[in-house]
């Protein structure tokens, strides 16, 4: 743990991704306001906000006036959540610092028992989810599937069922902060950061209100950056794609060649041949293609070194203390 100053009770920020939640805003300030008034901890929240067009941002400013401690980032585009997460990171100014999901499905209630294993001394706490309410089969194979593959093909260690409702210690937020990547997947660099990690498991709840804000494609892009940037394994599986085809494409051109000396050769032979090849080798070009080009635009886009998001404007309640 990092010890605050002796005499003083611990800072805890609280980050949170939010994008039209405005229904869910207050219950989840209430809800930290209880849990951190019976750990004795002082506490901040960050809402890190990509413009909402519903009322997210008024009912934040209206908690904010009402005293509660609580610091409002507004971005000047919509960023996504993983880049606001980082961004999140950026303010906080705590001993440590949680992540949490507006929608309630992550209970703030585990935060108390975060707080004692950091306490105990890990500096990374992550809850893992032992189920899943309200959700599809087809998402939760689909995060099945994702998991399977981020635990065999990355470099970054990602516990299975885990998001990014989790407890940091202000040495590894330091650290995170370094990672400046344009594809910002918090569970893969947490990760690659290190540090001793405790694993809390608990229930998921269903959302409280409204829908999930990250659509299909969303996922999907999500699921990428969690595999692209840590992992080699599809370029090294583009080039035994390729060895394997040399390999087939001879295996299938030598039988072709047996049957067609056992039983004659037709007027169209050289066209069946030449399908046989362009066939399967059309196919390998694409997907591998496809595969260098996320590791492409992924580079192109760390190459030109753009800011990796802008601060319209921020909102701070008067309950909002640094460390100090």
């Amino acid at each position: 743990m990092n010890d605050p100053v002796p005499g003083r009770a611990p800072l805890i920020d609280v980050v949170v991704p939010i994008y039209n939640e405005a229904e869910n805003v207050r219950p989840l300030v209430e809800r930290l306001a209880t849990v951190f008034q019976s750990l004795g901890c002082r506490w901040e929240v960050v809402f890190a906000m990509d413009p909402s067009p519903d009322a997210t941002g008024d009912r934040i400013a209206q908690l904010i006036d009402e005293g509660y401690p609580v610091r409002l980032v507004r971005f000047s585009r919509r960023i996504g959540k993983p880049l606001s997460l980082l961004a999140g990171l950026d303010h906080c100014r705590g001993d440590a610092a949680v992540i949490i999901d507006a929608d309630l499905q992550d209970p703030p209630e585990l935060i108390g028992a975060m707080v004692s294993m950091w306490r105990e001394g890990y500096q990374v706490v992550i809850a893992q989810r032992t189920s899943r309410k309200g959700e599809s089969f087809f998402y939760l194979k689909s995060a099945e599937l994702f998991y399977w593959l981020l635990e065999k093909i990355s470099e970054a260690k990602v516990p299975r069922n885990t998001g990014d409702f989790r407890l940091l210690d202000a040495r590894v937020v330091k650290e995170v902060r370094r990672f400046r990547e344009r594809h910002g997947f918090l569970r893969g660099i947490t990760a690659l950061a290190g540090f001793p990690t405790a694993l809390i498991p608990f229930d998921r709840d269903p959302r409280r209100t409204g829908r999930t804000q990250i659509p299909f494609l969303g996922a999907v892009n999500i699921a990428l950056d969690g595999i692209i940037p840590f992992s080699r394994v599809p370029l090294r599986l583009m080039f035994l794609l390729g060895l394997a085809y040399v390999v087939l494409a001879k295996v299938c051109g030598i039988g072709w060649l047996v049957f067609r000396l056992a039983t004659g050769f037709t007027p169209n032979w050289l066209l069946e041949l030449l399908c046989l090849l362009l066939v399967g080798f059309a196919g390998l070009i694409v997907a591998c293609i496809g595969i260098l080009g996320e590791y492409v635009v992924r580079t192109y886009e760390e190459s030109r070194d753009r800011p990796l998001y802008i601060v319209e404007k921020v909102l701070e309640g008067r309950g909002c203390k640094g460390p100090g």
